[in-house]
């Protein structure tokens, strides 16, 4: 967690400095530059705090803050998102894989294979919920941009409160839609989605071990 939050914080604030130099952040003096890039790349995984009009900053910032928004904050902490430790999880097992590797370790430790399969289900089962409701809206919303779309859906299941002045224009059905998804994203996607599904009792068998053809 915290080696995967520094990278984040740093990462962050030197792209959102790259892009909003000279754009949202022109006429300002150059120690306050550095500050705005911090404080705007820390918010989007934590709390809906913003110091400038996310309306004014540019499309690669954005686009940098929902995916800020997804990785979210520490587990067992308030952020909301996949959680820092999930997407370093995610990654890593990505690593190993192209690496060859039949392990996954951290820190002299080995990660069990339920950590992993939790962890790419949370982080698979929360772009599909994504996804979905920004289909959705944009249905209802045709008039809506789809950065648009994706910034308020993201902001609503990562429960960040960051908005692009979208939802108070929507229709009801849409912010029902928006709720919902602020209300999975307080339970987590893992957690309310299992609530939802029949649990399988644990069988006293297993079935004969294979592989699939990828790629």
């Amino acid at each position: 967690v915290l080696v995967m939050t520094g990278i984040l914080l740093i990462t962050g604030t030197l792209t959102i400095a790259l892009f909003e130099w000279r754009h949202a952040f022109a006429g300002m003096p150059v120690l306050d530059k550095w500050v705005q890039a911090f404080f705007n790349a820390t918010c989007p995984r934590t709390a809906g705090f913003s110091s400038v009009s996310l309306s004014s900053l540019s499309t690669q910032s954005i686009l940098l803050m929902v995916v800020l928004m997804i990785i979210g904050g520490g587990t067992q902490s308030t952020a909301g998102g996949v959680k820092v430790n999930v997407f370093a999880v995610v990654m890593l097992n990505l690593r190993s894989i192209l690496r060859g590797s039949k392990t996954l370790s951290i820190h002299q430790r080995e990660l069990s294979h339920d950590s992993i399969r939790r962890s790419n289900a949370t982080l698979i089962l929360y772009l599909f919920i994504a996804f979905t409701a920004v289909f959705i809206l944009s249905i209802l919303e045709p008039q809506a941009s789809l950065t648009a779309l994706v910034f308020e859906c993201t902001s609503a299941l990562s429960t960040v409160g960051s908005s692009l002045n979208l939802t108070p224009t929507l229709k009801t059905e849409s912010k029902v839609i928006v709720v919902l998804l602020m209300y999975i994203g307080r339970i987590g996607v893992l957690t309310f989605v299992s609530s939802m599904v029949r649990q399988q009792k644990a069988a006293n068998y297993r079935y004969p071990n294979d592989n699939i053809i990828i790629n």
